[in-house]
């Protein structure tokens, strides 16, 4: 599962550079600390970034974009067999999605307890996506949209959720947009990433609303809102 997720323009631009995807005009105009559902995101494809629509709609859709719920995950264990991913996912339409960090939210009675996940190494993430692209019957509109793809959680997201987003190292972020790799390969990267690689922090609420933006989104728990953060993204 990943719902939400935070971005900063130095990861975004050490990512292109290390994958040698040019970021062009799609370079982040800031940080991004709160990135939700069905706004538009930075992605990277085999030739270049791309700005997509997050919720995925199938090339085949005939519903109301506006109103229909948002695909923004794909379950790698499925992928190949449901109509909204499967032509995606035979043609190779696979993009990454880079980020600094996700949310994730822990129940405690009628409370949720959000939670940030990095890596502990302080490197960027990467998540494996896919996409496609629809026109609109009514107004011939063009929307790219894509969807995180997900994978069985590890030991650490585990507790909270049985889902976690398929995450890539650069090699195999690398592999994911080589249109040569066939279907079974790039299946065999669809896998958990390590617990013992992953950071978790415990955050303020202040993060839960999609309408809050900013830095005080990474305020860790038990202090206020934009007090000094003891981190930097």
């Amino acid at each position: 599962m990943c719902s939400r997720f935070t971005l900063n323009l130095g990861d975004a631009i050490n990512l292109s550079q290390r994958l040698g995807i040019p970021l062009g005009e799609m370079t982040p105009e800031r940080d991004r600390f709160n990135i939700a559902p069905s706004t538009g995101i930075t992605t990277l494809r085999t030739q270049a970034a791309a700005k997509l629509h997050w919720g995925l709609i199938p090339h085949w859709s005939d519903r109301n974009r506006t109103t229909s719920a948002p695909l923004i995950n794909a379950r790698s264990e499925t992928v190949a067999e449901k109509p909204s991913f499967r032509t995606a996912w035979k043609k190779g339409q696979r993009c990454l999605i880079p980020t600094s960090g996700f949310y994730e939210w822990e129940k405690a009675g009628r409370e949720r307890l959000p939670w940030l996940f990095t890596r502990a190494d302080g490197e960027p993430l990467v998540f494996a996506g896919l996409w496609d692209r629809w026109q609109d019957p009514k107004d011939g509109v063009v929307i790219e949209s894509c969807a995180v793809l997900t994978t069985t959680a590890n030991t650490m997201l585990g507790r909270i959720h049985d889902r976690m987003p398929v995450i890539l190292d650069s090699t195999d972020a690398k592999a994911w947009l080589d249109p040569e790799l066939d279907l079974p390969a790039a299946t065999a990267l669809m896998r958990p990433f390590d617990a013992d690689r992953l950071h978790e922090t415990a955050l303020d609420p202040y993060v839960n609303s999609t309408r809050h933006e900013g830095p005080q989104c990474l305020t860790p728990r038990g202090k206020s809102p934009g007090a000094q953060l003891g981190f930097d993204l």
